[in-house]
């Protein structure tokens, strides 16, 4: 571990438990986004936190650990070891972790998961069913979470891979983009819209909707549409499980948004139908398989994410299919 003392100080307890607080973490994402706003939108904190961290960390070192060069911050020579200790740190406390797991979870090992609540029903038919009978013995991590939860996993090496659905924005992950559209209007097959080819947004306007919180790539399309419409999304209700806004569509409280694949299981049993919107964004929606390009598959990892390419690959026709970075 680097420590950095000036002539005559004298190394105490307190002065290595420094290094692994959380100003350290802030300080090496400061170092990889280039400033302290976009480190703060990765962590989802506000700037002044990491600031006052980082200020406090250079106060009880004597030493500056950022300095301004230009548009961006930069870190110093002692930033740049500090950062780097905590990254090297952090990777054989994951790898340990990892280990652990593996003698916890038979030699088989384990795989981690971040995925969209909408996505749960595909991935545990079509994906999970084929992936277990490859890998019985392989422990599966699966977390449902929002497009923010998963992108700061995915960017700090804390799952192997996610799927997310909405927009993402420009990560710095290895990512595979592919359409899965379009957005609809999901209702009892008694409602009054329920006969309809397609329905507009001015017309769900009228409707008593509900909503996902603003986390959800889902909402953040759907505020999209009504923004371009020139119109306020207000919903009646709003969750942040997709299965409660179904249960509450199925019940006929209000019109849910989403794929029809987000409610295929309800629309199979004859509860929920599915409406198109009416919108260019409700049919250029895109779903994301994410990994961090850093982080090393075990076989079963690498073997579920193709899986995961192979299926919406064949889901989506070529010229559809974007292959990111």
């Amino acid at each position: 571990m680097v420590l950095l003392l000036l002539p005559g100080q004298q190394l105490t307890e307190t002065d290595v438990q420094k290094f692994h607080e959380k100003p350290m973490s802030y300080l090496y994402e400061v170092g990889v986004q280039g400033g302290i706003r976009r480190a703060a939108d990765i962590l989802g904190i506000n700037p002044s936190v990491i600031s006052r961290q980082i200020s406090q960390l250079e106060r009880e070192l004597q030493l500056p650990l950022l300095e301004r060069r230009g548009r961006i911050v930069v870190l110093t020579e002692a930033g740049r070891l500090l950062a780097g200790d905590y990254f090297e740190s952090r990777q054989r406390r994951y790898k340990l972790e990892a280990h652990l797991r593996d003698l916890r979870h038979m030699k088989g090992g384990s795989v981690s998961v971040r995925i969209g609540g909408g996505l749960v029903s595909t991935f545990i038919r079509e994906i999970m069913t084929t992936f277990s009978g490859a890998y019985p013995q392989v422990f599966v991590d699966i977390t449902v979470a929002s497009m923010h939860e998963m992108l700061n996993a995915v960017v700090h090496g804390d799952t192997d891979m996610a799927l997310a659905f909405g927009p993402v924005g420009s990560p710095e992950v290895k990512r595979y983009s592919f359409h899965w559209g379009p957005v609809c209007a999901v209702m009892t097959p008694d409602h009054p819209l329920s006969g309809e080819p397609r329905v507009t947004i001015e017309t769900l306007a009228g409707q008593r909707l509900i909503a996902l919180t603003d986390q959800f790539g889902l909402q953040r399309y759907m505020n999209t549409m009504f923004r371009h419409s020139g119109l306020i999304f207000t919903p009646s209700y709003r969750c942040n499980l997709f299965s409660t806004a179904l249960e509450l569509s199925a019940a006929g409280l209000g019109i849910a948004c989403m794929s029809a694949r987000a409610a295929e299981p309800m629309i199979s049993s004859g509860q929920l139908v599915a409406i198109p919107i009416d919108n260019p964004v409700a049919h250029e929606t895109q779903c994301h398989l994410l990994r961090n390009s850093d982080r090393r598959f075990t076989p079963a990892a690498h073997h579920l994410w193709q899986l995961l390419r192979n299926y919406f690959s064949e889901m989506t026709d070529d010229d559809q299919a974007i292959s990111g970075r």
